[in-house]
């Protein structure tokens, strides 16, 4: 088995292990930490991707540039959506009240 196929196989490993590890997690009673416990997992997932799948650890400065790019404008649709949900209310909308209607005969 050549380098690069051990490689694989042992980041394949290693994802299987991180899914593993966020399929316990959704069993795990850890109230509020379980948002950055999963969020955290999810980013080692990325992590590996990135850098063994798309070779971005051997890859030009213009392919890391346009990567971080791309994370980079996550990170601003991420923040808007935030920003969205922390400012609405749980207030239900007002209902008009039904119009009167006029028996004229």
């Amino acid at each position: 088995m050549s380098a690069r196929a051990k490689v694989v196989l042992r980041v394949w490993i290693a994802l299987l292990a991180l899914l593993a590890a966020t399929t316990a997690l959704a069993f795990a009673p850890l109230g509020s930490a379980t948002l950055f416990v999963s969020l955290a997992i999810a980013a080692a997932k990325a992590l590996l991707v990135l850098m063994i799948f798309m070779e971005l650890k051997a890859s030009s400065g213009l392919v890391r540039a346009f990567a971080a790019a791309g994370f980079f404008w996550l990170a601003i649709l991420f923040a808007l959506t935030m920003a969205d949900y922390s400012h609405r209310r749980d207030v239900p909308a007002p209902i008009d009240p039904p119009a009167q209607a006029s028996i004229r005969g």
